[in-house]
């Protein structure tokens, strides 16, 4: 259940100058709302218009063969609630990020999962569809749509038509990561056609595989005329941009080749010039970074490309195999109707911290942001969402606590005095 949690207090003082350009002079306060309980270690969270007040987590334990597993639901709108599991989402083997769809696609609001990790005996997956219900009326129990691939494991699924057919079909990355030194190491994006009837009858789609490289997270470019995609890929430390040509066929252009692992990525205007840009985090052992690209025009595979270091200096709290940081960067606005430029929250991952990136100023060509951490809860951090689930106005932000089993709950709210006022 939704628990009351302490309020500790602490200040970070926000030096609000007077020259031209500096950023708007109000600013806002982070209160903590609630610490939402989760019966499983939460790893992925998402919000949806599609299921309005709701959260969805996925969670996994990582313990070999006997770890535990469940896709949930949890109520955070007007009224909270418990976190409430998907009927047979247990054996899903390490559910990862989240996809949810609008009836039109299936007959019923569904949520679809990509699964599998390169942690011994949870590195075979797949993708999966059930029903974003905990009573559901038409699909009881998760339906695996890819076929078995052994030691290969799936990040996510993006919805698109792939042939015309007018069927959306699904795009994703798949990865071959076994952790022993002589195992292959490689991802490679693919992608699944819908049939033309019973969908979810249980045989695996029709696979087609556009080509090497993709392996974990993908972001596809929002107003593309044709598909278009960014794969940050974690195997080969590059980014990435595949596109689709007029002939059908996928094609690529390197973006980057010195980010190191490549982690996530999102498409959304950073300076406020009306262009998209590029977020993108690595994943590192020691110095983890977030990156913006921006390009010279809206035609990414020929524009000149311009990296910016946003922030650096991520490292794991504790430096061990297998530990790296930082997760998610994820832009939004803390009042939601601003159209200034963003904040960018920042999910640590194994260095156990949350971070909030601050633009220093209006100005279109400065890239500089203020660097703050917001919490240190001595756990890794999963994936967390933003949106605002009251209607207020303002920010909300879900922050899955993985060690810990909960999920965080903070909403912004604008700041009694020219400060930022952090309420934890």
């Amino acid at each position: 259940m939704p628990c009351s949690a302490p309020r500790w207090r602490f200040w970070v003082l926000l030096l609000a100058g007077c020259a031209a350009g500096d950023l708007r002079g109000h600013e806002f306060e982070i209160d903590l709302k609630e610490s939402i309980s989760m019966p499983i270690p939460p790893g992925f969270t998402a919000l949806s218009p599609q299921l309005p007040g709701k959260l969805v987590v996925t969670s996994f334990e990582a313990t070999p063969f006997v770890g535990k597993n469940g896709v949930f639901l949890v109520d955070v709108g007007s009224h909270s609630g418990p976190a409430q599991e998907l009927p047979g989402s247990g054996k899903i083997n390490w559910p990862n990020s989240i996809t949810t769809l609008n009836a039109s696609v299936f007959g019923f609001t569904a949520v679809a999962i990509g699964n599998g990790f390169l942690v011994p005996t949870h590195t075979t997956g797949g993708v999966y569809v059930m029903e974003a219900a905990t009573q559901p009326a038409t699909l009881q129990e998760p339906v695996k749509i890819s076929k078995d691939l052994s030691g290969w494991f799936y990040h996510q699924a993006h919805f698109v038509d792939m042939d015309g057919d007018g069927l959306l079909d699904v795009l994703t990355a798949r990865c071959e990561y076994a952790v022993w030194p002589w195992a292959k190491k490689r991802g490679e994006l693919v992608w699944l056609k819908q049939p033309a009837k019973d969908a979810l009858a249980g045989p695996p789609w029709e696979e087609h595989e556009l080509g090497p490289g993709p392996d974990f997270l993908f972001c596809v470019h929002p107003d593309s005329s044709r598909l278009a995609l960014v794969a940050p890929e974690f195997v080969s430390g590059r980014v990435v941009y595949w596109f689709m040509q007029q002939n059908g066929t996928m094609s690529s252009r390197l973006l980057d080749d010195t980010i190191g692992p490549g982690f996530s990525c999102s498409w959304t205007d950073l300076n406020a010039d009306g262009h998209l840009d590029l977020l993108v985090t690595n994943h590192a052992a020691v110095n983890g970074s977030v990156f913006a690209y921006s390009f010279s025009s809206d035609d990414i595979a020929s524009a000149q490309i311009t990296r910016h270091v946003l922030a650096t200096g991520f490292t794991p709290a504790k430096i061990d195999k297998g530990k790296a940081s930082p997760g998610d960067a994820l832009a939004f606005q803390p009042q939601t109707n601003s159209t200034e430029k963003p904040y960018i929250f920042v999910s640590g991952d194994n260095s156990n911290s949350i971070f909030l990136l601050t633009p220093v100023s209006k100005d279109q060509s400065d890239w500089t942001y203020s660097l703050r951490e917001v919490q240190d809860f001595g756990a890794d951090i999963g994936r967390p969402s933003i949106g605002d689930v009251d209607g207020n106005g303002f920010a909300d932000i879900f922050v899955p606590v993985y060690d810990s089993k909960r999920v965080v709950h903070y909403e912004f709210r604008r700041a009694r005095s020219r400060e930022i006022a952090i309420h934890v």
